[in-house]
């Protein structure tokens, strides 16, 4: 049986952090538009008093700023923002910015674990195709899941549990070639279950109102991936479908 994460991709987390520790002679130059954008969201979280505080716009995003990596990889990519990776409970508060949307070069991106992260999902995360990891769990975040999100190719590993989203699963997220890890659990999502890529090792949409068949192709799955739901049914649960 494939036993699904229950907690935020913290393993993914450490291995990222472990890959950006760079010497200061190894530091790219932070990219000026990217740092620009790092502003924008330092001011949306309050600015030079809050929580980024340290976030200062004098000073070079890749070798000064908390929770963020940079590539040094060269051409386009070097000193491009690749990573924020937020961690949970540093008083992030309000919604999701928007302007995330605009580090075209970012590839992992956890914003977990602050619970006073409130509103929708932004719409503007389907903008970052290189983007594999996604980690907004364990917020209070409300509203659909935007199906422009599933439509990023190169997404692995998904984690919205423990927020209070709502609406269907998009059927979009069939379509996603790459993806190894969904933990959708602990929401108010609504609905069936669609179809699951191929790709899928972990899964978990357990505690939400879910209704109707579980497809064939996630009997794989423990049970507990799809426990209290409203009213699933098939293998692997012991409830038949009528």
């Amino acid at each position: 049986m494939v036993t699904p994460p229950k907690l935020p991709l913290l393993v993914s987390f450490t291995l990222l952090i472990s890959s950006l520790t760079l010497t200061n002679a190894d530091v790219p130059p932070c990219n000026a538009q990217d740092q620009a954008v790092l502003i924008k969201i330092r001011d949306h979280f309050g600015g030079i008093n809050g929580p980024l505080s340290d976030w200062d716009a004098h000073s070079d995003c890749c070798l000064a700023f908390n929770y963020v990596g940079c590539s040094s990889k060269p051409g386009s990519e070097y000193g491009r923002v690749t990573g924020v990776t937020f961690s949970p409970d540093i008083g992030l508060s309000g919604t999701i910015p928007s302007d995330i949307g605009d580090l075209p070069f970012l590839d992992f991106f956890t914003l977990a674990g602050n619970t006073n992260v409130t509103g929708p999902i932004p719409t503007s995360l389907a903008k970052l195709n290189k983007l594999y990891h996604l980690d907004i769990g364990h917020n209070s975040l409300t509203g659909p899941i935007p199906s422009q999100i599933f439509k990023l190719k190169k997404l692995k590993e998904i984690d919205f549990s423990g927020n209070q989203l709502s609406g269907p699963i998009p059927s979009s997220v069939t379509s996603l070639p790459l993806l190894t890890q969904l933990n959708l659990s602990d929401n108010k999502l609504t609905g069936s279950i669609p179809p699951m890529p191929k790709t899928l090792k972990s899964l978990d949409v357990s505690n939400n109102q879910l209704c109707g068949p579980i497809p064939s192709g996630l009997k794989k799955f423990s049970a507990s991936s799809f426990g209290r739901n409203k009213c699933l049914c098939g293998a692997p649960l012991a409830v038949k479908c009528k």
